[in-house]
C-alpha cells in the first residue's frame, strides 16, 4: 500500500520522514522532495536532480516503508485510546 504519493506531502512531513531513514544523498533527497512535495513526475524529479530512476525508486520505497510504520503506530495508539474511554 502507498502511504506517500506525488505532491501530497508537506515539507515538514517530508523532512521528518527523511530524518527517519539512512538516505544520505543530497541529490536523491532533492528528487524525493521534488516528487513528494512539489509534485513533479518521478522521472522528471529524478532527471533534473541527476539521479538514476532505480535509485530514486529504491529511496521512495524506503520512505513509504517508514510512513507505513508510522501509520501502524498511529493505529495502535488510536485503538488503545479508544479502549480507555
Amino acid at each position: 500500500m502507498k502511504y506517500i504519493t506525488q505532491g501530497s506531502e508537506s515539507l515538514d512531513r517530508y523532512q521528518l520522514l527523511i530524518s527517519l531513514t539512512r538516505i544520505s544523498s543530497e541529490d536523491v533527497k532533492a528528487a524525493l522532495k521534488d516528487y513528494l512535495v512539489t509534485g513533479l513526475a518521478d522521472t522528471t524529479a529524478a532527471a533534473i536532480n541527476g539521479v538514476q530512476l532505480s535509485n530514486f525508486t529504491r529511496a521512495l520505497n524506503t520512505l513509504n516503508t517508514v510512513a507505513s510504520t508510522i501509520e501502524q503506530i498511529k493505529e495502535l495508539d488510536w485503538a488503545r485510546l479508544k479502549s480507555v474511554k
